[in-house]
């Protein structure tokens, strides 16, 4: 596959106290261009979720970690049953099917 061809990637992870955390991306030439989170793991607000799909969209591979911490910093969120961490975990797992 070359560097400029598409690749669709899924993975999941049940975080530690039995939360459900997936991640569908679409990776081109090293940048995700699409990210779409979902689980059983609760957040308010809500939207928040589609905010984070948003910000991720479109970062260099090298720039997941810091986006994901920068993201929850910057904003009242609130997380019930997952951490930030958790995110950047099952974003790396769907891109070590690569």
């Amino acid at each position: 596959m070359g560097a400029s061809e598409v690749k669709r990637l899924r993975a999941e992870y049940k975080v530690l106290g039995g939360k459900l955390v997936a991640a569908e991306t679409r990776v081109v030439g090293g940048y995700l261009v699409d990210v779409k989170i979902s689980g059983d793991f609760f957040m308010h607000p809500e939207e928040a979720i589609i905010d984070l799909e948003k910000k991720l969209t479109g970062i260099k591979l090298d720039e997941l970690e810091p986006t994901i911490f920068k993201f929850f910093a910057d904003r009242k969120i609130t997380l019930f049953g997952i951490a930030p961490e958790d995110f950047i975990h099952v974003i790396r797992l769907s891109l070590s099917f690569t």
